[in-house]
């Protein structure tokens, strides 16, 4: 009797300890009944593949900045990366992007000329690109385009494109005159010098004369002479500078800007032959493409000298907050395929060298020398100082070349630089 009462004693507590424990089903029917959500992934495996936000400031052109965000909705599509793109105003300078880069609401990526990188780079502004790029730079990018972004021993900007200067000039007008495009520095020289006696048009050269690039460059080809990485001695006078530049001071009457404003009314001074030879970017040559007109480059391992190489790099905030997916994003925004679509799009050149070996099937344009791919372009001083120094060195130029300044005394301003 006593070993059946514990039976039954058993089964009331198993009863119990059942009623007591809830179970799926009742739990399940609790949670719709009260409206109670699922239990939801924790935040770090949610958003584990998720790259954030960024902001990206460029500085385009309205008609190259819509077909930067067209590339740029490829990119979000694919990598789902949220980018709110905007464009500065282009007359923004050096002070005024500093000072977006110093508030709290810097944008996390840049679009900046390649002449700004180093003096941004030394105002403790940028992060070097090995702490947000993975790919590799040194030897898959043009030297011309990758050096300009070199600094301290670091590079701080991954470039985008190149835009070089270029000579564009009348064949039919040298032919007439009896001469053919220089070869040498000497021939040059020598092309003042029979010009100046026998004037076959009316303007000889055109160049912007506000642009101190296109005017290194442009004495570079006509004293045969290349940039040099000795900051003492980059605008020091030579002997072949100085009689150049004699020659110009007595030739000014024939040299045309193509600045703003009568940038169009010299283009067809050279389409009609009524100037002989312009030193422009490539970018201004491309749209101004004309059948009486042909585009050199300067070689840079012939004695004609060197000339500048233009283009624009991506470059990541010091104080962006999240670098991992702006360096996502660079990456992606500079991909061959990406190269290709800039170039169709835009004219601007690639500057990863493996399109350049495919040159005919990538649709490049024949002009291109092997050196502008293989050399190291013209060379400049590493040093922070220099995008100021090309300023003071531009508009003493300017006002050589626009008659306010003597060749004697723009050759003494250039010794004190």
């Amino acid at each position: 009797m006593k070993r059946k009462n514990h039976w039954v004693l058993f089964a009331i507590l198993l009863l119990a300890l059942i009623n007591l424990s809830p179970s799926e089903t009742s739990t399940l029917m609790r949670s719709e009944d009260q409206g109670e959500t699922e239990p939801i992934t924790p935040q770090s495996l949610e958003t584990e593949n998720d790259p954030g936000s960024i902001s990206v400031a460029v500085q385009l052109n309205e008609s190259d900045f819509l077909r930067l965000q067209q590339l740029n909705q490829q990119v979000v599509d694919e990598y789902h990366i949220e980018v709110e793109l905007r464009n500065l105003p282009a007359g923004k300078d050096y002070s005024a992007i500093r000072q977006e880069l110093e508030l709290g609401d810097s944008p996390d990526v840049l679009l900046l000329n390649n002449t700004w990188i180093r003096r941004f780079a030394s105002g403790g502004y940028l992060l070097p690109t090995e702490s947000y790029y993975s790919g590799s730079l040194t030897g898959e990018v043009l030297s011309a385009s990758l050096t300009q972004n070199e600094w301290n021993g670091y590079v701080w900007a991954v470039p985008m494109d190149a835009d070089p200067y270029v000579w564009v000039y009348h064949p039919g007008k040298l032919k007439e005159a009896g001469l053919e495009f220089p070869a040498s520095g000497s021939d040059w020289g020598a092309l003042l010098s029979a010009y100046k006696k026998h004037p076959s048009s009316p303007y000889l050269f055109a160049l912007d004369f506000n642009d101190p690039y296109a005017v290194m460059s442009f004495m570079w080809q006509l004293t045969g002479q290349r940039g040099s990485t000795d900051e003492t001695s980059l605008f020091k006078p030579t002997e072949e500078l100085e009689a150049v530049v004699q020659q110009l001071d007595t030739m000014k009457p024939f040299l045309t800007t193509l600045g703003a404003p009568g940038e169009e009314e010299t283009w067809n001074k050279l389409f009609n032959g009524e100037a002989a030879f312009a030193l422009v970017r490539w970018s201004d040559a491309k749209r101004h493409q004309h059948p009486n007109l042909k585009i050199v480059y300067p070689d840079q391992e012939s004695p004609a000298g060197g000339a500048w190489v233009g283009g624009r790099s991506y470059t990541v905030s010091a104080r962006s907050g999240n670098k991992e997916a702006a360096g996502l994003w660079i990456t992606a925004m500079t991909t061959q395929l990406q190269q290709r679509q800039w170039f169709d799009l835009t004219g601007y050149l690639p500057v990863l060298k493996t399109m350049y070996y495919q040159a005919s099937r990538n649709g490049l344009p024949a002009w291109i020398p092997a050196s502008f791919v293989n050399g190291k372009g013209t060379p400049l001083p590493v040093g922070a100082g220099i995008p100021l120094l090309m300023e003071k060195y531009g508009a003493l130029s300017s006002s050589f070349l626009y008659g306010e300044l003597s060749y004697k005394s723009y050759l003494s301003e250039l010794e004190s630089l």
